[in-house]
């Protein structure tokens, strides 16, 4: 895996970190870039129904938000984008720090910084992943008799709602990401979902038709291969980075974890 956080932190530091009441200056050189705002909590929005605080008691970190809520990935890559995050530490007093990390599966850690221990905080930071490859976005779809799939991205959420209502779905492909190095030689492919016997499968890397090899139909799965060369030896990482707040104490550490979901 690699790490970004030198050259990230290098990149915040050349082009400034916003600040919601103000932004420092890209001569700044302060070797640790450190986003936090000096928003009142007042300012904030509310907590989404759907995002709670994990831990009942103690320090409890939680990411509110984040605007806008998906990264644009071009070719496997993604240039440097601007983001507000909301959040919350329930009990800071037993905080010593609190930071983000922006990682992903299959690469590693992208980006890493310092924010305030406040008990509501808003920032705005520049994430830098262009230098990270993602890999390619490998996509299957199944074909059968009376009505086929819709495609689905190797990685993405096996929870999403179809495409189109009504079509057969795809509820799972394995593996979800691929770490670099880790196709050396024929890759095993297994889908599970809404699949029949008289079905078959398709497959596409980055819009290019890719074969399935030695392809095995039951009910319910369809297992197969694909070769190394169809990723060309690169990474397939999950269609999200894991935005993790992280806040440490004496003999603690605990995190929340906002899933920051590609847009390809």
């Amino acid at each position: 895996m690699w790490n970004f956080n030198r050259r990230a932190c290098c990149a915040l530091v050349a082009t400034g970190v916003i600040f919601l009441g103000g932004c420092r200056k890209s001569g700044d050189t302060t070797p640790t870039a450190a986003p936090a705002s000096a928003s009142s909590p007042a300012q904030l929005a509310p907590a989404k129904e759907e995002r709670h605080h994990r831990f009942p008691s103690g320090v409890s970190p939680l990411i509110v938000s984040m605007s806008p809520e998906t990264i644009v990935v071009r070719d496997g890559h993604a240039p440097m984008q601007r983001f507000s995050l909301t959040y919350e530490i329930k009990e800071p007093e037993q905080a010593t720090k609190a930071y983000i990390s922006v990682f992903a599966q299959g690469v590693g850690e992208i980006q890493n910084f310092d924010v305030d221990i406040k008990p509501q905080s808003q920032i705005e930071f520049l994430l830098d992943a262009s230098q990270a490859d993602l890999g390619p976005a490998v996509r299957f779809r199944i074909h059968c008799a009376t009505s086929d799939s819709d495609w689905y991205t190797m990685g993405s959420d096996p929870s999403a709602k179809p495409e189109h209502p009504g079509v057969r779905k795809i509820t799972s492909v394995y593996p979800n990401y691929l770490a670099r190095g880790q196709g050396n030689g024929p890759v095993s492919i297994d889908i599970r979902g809404e699949i029949t016997r008289e079905c078959t499968p398709q497959a596409q890397v980055d819009g290019t038709t890719v074969e399935l090899q030695n392809v095995v139909v039951t009910d319910r799965e369809i297992r197969g291969q694909l070769l190394d060369s169809d990723f060309q030896g690169r990474p397939v990482v999950p269609r999200r980075f894991e935005v993790k707040l992280v806040v440490e104490g004496v003999g603690m550490r605990r995190a929340d974890v906002y899933n920051l979901d590609f847009s390809e």
